[in-house]
C-alpha cells in the first residue's frame, strides 16, 4: 500500500503539517480528502500552496473512494482528512486503513473536549468507536516529536470519569 501515513486534523494542511509532519513522513504526495475543501476552489488552491514542494490533490470523500477503487495509489502518500466521519467512510468504502494519527480537533459548540485540541462531536465519537471496533489503531499526537497517545485509552478514561 502506498498510503504511508493517515492523519486527521480539522485544519487539514497548515503550518505544523507542512513544516513538520510532511518532512517526518517523507511522502511524495499529499492527498487531502474533505468534501468542503474539494468544493471550494480557493481552499483547494490554498491547500496546494501550503505544501509547494509536493504534489497535492484535494478530493471529496466519495470521489476519493471511487478513484481509489479504479486507480490504487502508487506514490508514497500522506493522506490527510478533516474528520473521523470521513475516515470511517473511506474505510467502509474499501480504502485500507489500519492506523490513524490524530492531530488537532479543535473545540466547537457541538464537540466535547477530551484533551488539548482533541474534541469530538457525538457523530465523530461514534465514527471513532466504529473504527476502533474495525481494528483500526488510533493515536493522538499534535507534533511529530510528541509521544503518541492511544486514543482508545483517552476515550476509555473519559467514560470512566463520567
Amino acid at each position: 500500500m502506498a498510503i504511508k501515513w493517515i492523519r486527521i486534523d480539522d485544519r487539514l494542511i497548515h503550518g505544523q503539517v507542512a513544516t513538520s509532519w510532511l518532512r517526518h513522513v517523507n511522502a511524495e504526495q499529499v492527498i487531502c480528502v474533505n468534501d468542503a475543501a474539494a468544493q471550494n476552489p480557493v481552499q483547494a488552491q490554498v491547500l496546494k500552496m501550503a505544501a509547494p514542494d509536493l504534489l497535492v490533490h484535494v478530493f471529496g470523500v466519495q470521489q476519493f473512494v471511487n478513484i481509489y477503487k479504479k486507480n490504487p495509489i502508487k506514490r508514497s502518500t500522506f493522506l490527510i482528512l478533516g474528520s473521523t466521519s470521513d475516515a470511517l467512510a473511506l474505510k467502509q468504502g474499501g480504502v485500507p486503513i489500519d492506523y490513524i494519527n490524530y492531530g488537532g480537533m479543535r473545540s466547537r459548540q457541538d464537540r466535547h473536549s477530551y484533551a488539548h485540541d482533541l474534541s469530538f462531536s457525538p457523530e465523530e465519537e461514534q465514527a471513532l468507536e466504529e473504527l476502533i471496533k474495525m481494528g483500526v489503531q488510533v493515536e493522538y499526537q499534535i507534533a511529530a516529536f510528541d509521544e503518541p497517545v492511544s486514543l482508545e485509552s483517552v476515550l476509555k478514561k473519559a467514560k470512566e470519569q463520567k
